[in-house]
C-alpha cells in the first residue's frame, strides 16, 4: 500500500507562531467547509483568521497547501477515532467492538462534515485529494483484515476473500456517512448518532459473523 503524500506543514517556532498556525487551520475548516473546495479564496481565509494577506501566505502558499494540511489531519483523527473507545476487545465482544468503531467514526465525520463535503468536491478535481483519501480509506480495510484473521481465524465471507466484503461494508459506512451528514444543511436533517451507528453496525456484524 503506497502512502499518500503528506503536506508540508509550517513549523513556528514561537509560541505566536503555533498559535497563528493553529488558527489559520481551524479557521480554514469552516471557510472550505461554507465555501467548498473550488470556490475558497484564500482572501476568505484570510479575514476568518484575522489576518493580512502577507501574513497568511508566510505560512501557505496556496489554499491548496492550507487543505491538504486540514483533510490530512481530518483523516488521522477519522482513523483514531475508528478504533474504538477500547472498553471491549475485538475477539470477545465482535459487535460491541464494532459499534465502538463505527460511532468513532460517524461522529466524527458528523463534527467535520461540511469539510468532509469539500474533500468529495476535491477529489473530481485534483489527485491529490483522490489519492489520500484513498490511502486512508485502504488504511481502514486493511486494519480490520488484520484483526478477522488475527482474533477469528476469518480469511473469507461467503466462499469470497475477506477484502471484497470489507470493501463493500467501507463503501457502504462511508456513502451512508456522506448522505446522513455532509448533505443536509441543517442540524435538524441530521440521522441520530446512536441510530446510525447502530444501522451501519448491524450490517456490518451479520455480514461477517452471518
Amino acid at each position: 500500500m503506497e502512502k499518500s503524500a503528506e503536506p508540508a506543514l509550517p513549523q513556528p517556532t514561537t509560541p505566536k507562531g503555533r498559535a497563528t498556525l493553529a488558527r489559520i487551520l481551524e479557521s480554514g475548516r469552516e471557510v472550505f467547509g461554507n465555501a467548498g473546495y473550488v470556490a475558497m479564496r484564500m482572501s476568505d481565509l484570510a479575514a476568518k483568521a484575522d489576518l493580512s494577506m502577507g501574513a497568511l501566505y508566510r505560512y501557505f502558499d496556496n489554499k491548496d497547501d492550507v487543505f491538504l494540511a486540514i483533510i490530512h489531519g481530518i483523516h488521522i483523527e477519522l482513523y483514531a477515532a475508528s478504533r474504538g473507545n477500547g472498553r471491549h476487545t475485538f475477539r470477545a465482544a465482535p459487535y460491541e467492538t464494532i459499534l465502538e468503531s463505527n460511532h468513532g467514526y460517524l461522529s466524527h465525520y458528523c463534527t467535520h462534515r461540511k469539510v468532509m463535503r469539500a474533500l468529495m468536491e476535491a477529489t473530481m478535481v485534483d489527485k491529490r485529494y483522490n489519492d489520500m483519501w484513498w490511502y486512508m480509506r485502504e488504511s481502514h480495510i486493511v486494519r480490520v483484515a488484520a484483526a478477522l484473521r488475527r482474533d477469528h481465524g476469518i480469511r473469507e465471507i461467503g466462499g469470497r476473500p475477506v477484502r471484497i466484503s470489507l470493501e463493500a461494508l467501507a463503501s457502504m459506512t462511508e456513502q451512508s456517512a456522506y448522505v446522513w451528514y455532509a448533505q443536509p444543511e441543517t442540524d435538524e436533517g441530521l440521522l441520530p448518532l446512536d441510530d446510525a451507528a447502530q444501522v451501519i453496525s448491524h450490517i456490518w456484524y451479520r455480514t461477517i459473523f452471518p
